[in-house]
């Protein structure tokens, strides 16, 4: 029997638990078994596949959704996948490191158009909605359509809700600003004021940290990429 970690999952669990994640996050599709089996590639038969998705669904962090036959991880499930990963290893990919030299050589603006640009850049690569808090009194935000294009927003009710959370904003972002450090973290669930379907990704940045650069995604938003890219923007915004 594989040896069982502190966190309750053998080692076998822990890459099959990370494979449904990704492949969440990518397809948006619950994950099963037998296609866990035939598209990675595994030397692991459906059974015992299947019985290790039993048991990550016990442990609460994965769930069926309605009558799929597949899973989707839960807010436990992707705050437990965070803790999986490294992320301060993670490296913005050389195409996102290229179109945000594009961005940075493009027509010299004053600071406010500059960081604005910025943020729109950042909301356009990541395909996410960015918002900038300058010096705690004016919000500016991009890329909503990003967020609302996804096929989770295809319930009305779910767009308003969010919506109702942005035209809210400033008043939103008073008590969470509290809890924003001056290098990136996620913030899931209660941790942020967005709602329960939402992940944020939140950094202080400028030399005296009175500005906030957040990112707002679905649970399912691709964190290693989102790190490693907001990582690089705020290092930028450092440095003016």
């Amino acid at each position: 029997m594989a040896h069982q970690k502190k966190n309750n999952l053998n080692e076998r669990q822990e890459k099959l638990f990370k494979l449904v994640v990704e492949t969440y996050i990518k397809t948006a599709e619950p994950v099963g078994s037998k296609f866990l089996v035939k598209q990675e590639g595994l030397d692991w038969s459906e059974a015992t596949v299947r019985n290790d998705l039993r048991a990550l669904e016990e442990l609460s962090y994965l769930m069926h959704p309605y009558t799929s036959a597949g899973r989707i991880p839960t807010l436990s499930g992707y705050r437990h996948y965070l803790n999986l990963i490294n992320l301060e290893n993670l490296k913005i990919s050389s195409k996102d490191e290229k179109k945000i030299e594009e961005i940075l050589t493009g027509e010299k603006q004053d600071f406010e158009n500059g960081v604005k640009t910025l943020a729109k850049g950042l909301a356009e690569i990541s395909n996410e909605a960015i918002i900038y808090v300058f010096g705690g009194n004016k919000v500016y935000y991009t890329g909503l359509s990003n967020l609302f294009g996804k096929k989770e927003f295809v319930e009305s009710k779910m767009v308003v809700n969010v919506s109702s959370v942005f035209d809210r904003c400033e008043e939103c972002l008073k008590k969470f600003s509290e809890t924003v450090m001056d290098n990136p973290k996620f913030f899931l669930g209660d941790e942020q004021p967005f709602g329960e379907n939402l992940s944020v990704l939140a950094t202080r940045v400028r030399k005296e940290k009175t500005d906030m650069i957040i990112m707002v995604g679905l649970n399912r938003m691709d964190y290693k990429r989102n790190y490693a890219l907001m990582k690089k923007i705020s290092e930028i915004l450092n440095s003016l």
